[in-house]
């Protein structure tokens, strides 16, 4: 099987795009009110990720009875699955306190007072009528929209490829920038911090190769299924692109 195809060569400059994003250009850090406005955005990026890993789990190790194995857990796929689930649901700090990523993304919020009002009508309107869905900005709905036509899609090589190349070996270095632009010495950017670092740290040094793994299981070496599975990733990069236009566009606005 061919995998350094033409589209992939695009997706890996798609990435690169991602990573050089205006947005997260050096310089002067966000200031409070910009700062406000990114996370009011990317806080829907941060729920649909929980998405995007049930759907992976509903596959690989799904919650039923009478439990049966699988090749899942005779590869390590179904326990890379398991704890990213475990880390992302129920993560917990060095104060013996749990929460999920989510959760804990929504605490920052509320610390710099980003509005979380809008984000908690969508995920309890989500599953209701179609006029529930318009709270959220343009480029987050579409991000989102993105992600669940790939998930409704049933396809795990391209629910695979989101997680893969859209998140998980994405994620350190753009948070990594994220991070760059955050006050250090601003104690209620503390919870933020706490939350990319986590990711850093885990996707970079795990999360990342063993999303790898599983994305090249999923092809199984199959040319067709590779191909299509890539086509996602690109939505996925370029949808994240759109998001940070957004968020760009909108703080520009502020001048």
């Amino acid at each position: 099987m061919e995998t350094n195809t033409k589209d992939f060569l695009k997706l890996k400059k798609k990435i690169s795009e991602l990573n050089s994003h205006k947005l997260f250009e050096e310089g002067e850090n966000f200031t409070h009110r910009e700062l406000k406005i990114f996370m009011e955005y990317h806080v829907y990026a941060v729920w649909d990720f929980m998405s995007i890993v049930k759907a992976l789990q509903n596959t690989i190790c799904p919650s039923r009875y009478p439990w049966m194995p699988s090749k899942y857990t005779k590869n390590g796929i179904a326990h890379l699955i398991n704890e990213i689930v475990f880390s992302e649901e129920s993560d917990v700090d060095e104060n013996g306190n749990y929460f999920s990523h989510f959760d804990l993304y929504l605490c920052a919020m509320n610390d710099v007072g980003a509005d979380s009002s809008k984000i908690l009508k969508f995920v309890k309107d989500f599953d209701k009528q179609e006029e529930s869905l318009t709270e959220p900005p343009k480029e987050s709905f579409e991000f989102i929209e993105n992600t669940f036509n790939c998930i409704k899609s049933k396809k795990l090589p391209n629910i695979a490829a989101i997680f893969t190349y859209g998140r998980e070996t994405t994620i350190p270095e753009m948070f990594t920038k994220i991070l760059n632009k955050i006050d250090k010495n601003d104690k209620k950017y503390t919870n933020l911090r706490l939350y990319i670092n986590r990711h850093i740290e885990v996707d970079s040094s795990r999360h990342g190769p063993l999303s790898l793994e599983l994305f090249n299981f999923t092809c199984n070496n199959d040319q067709k299924i590779f191909d299509e599975a890539i086509s996602f990733a690109i939505k996925a990069i370029e949808s994240r692109i759109n998001l940070w236009d957004g968020v760009y566009k909108k703080i520009r606005d502020l001048d």
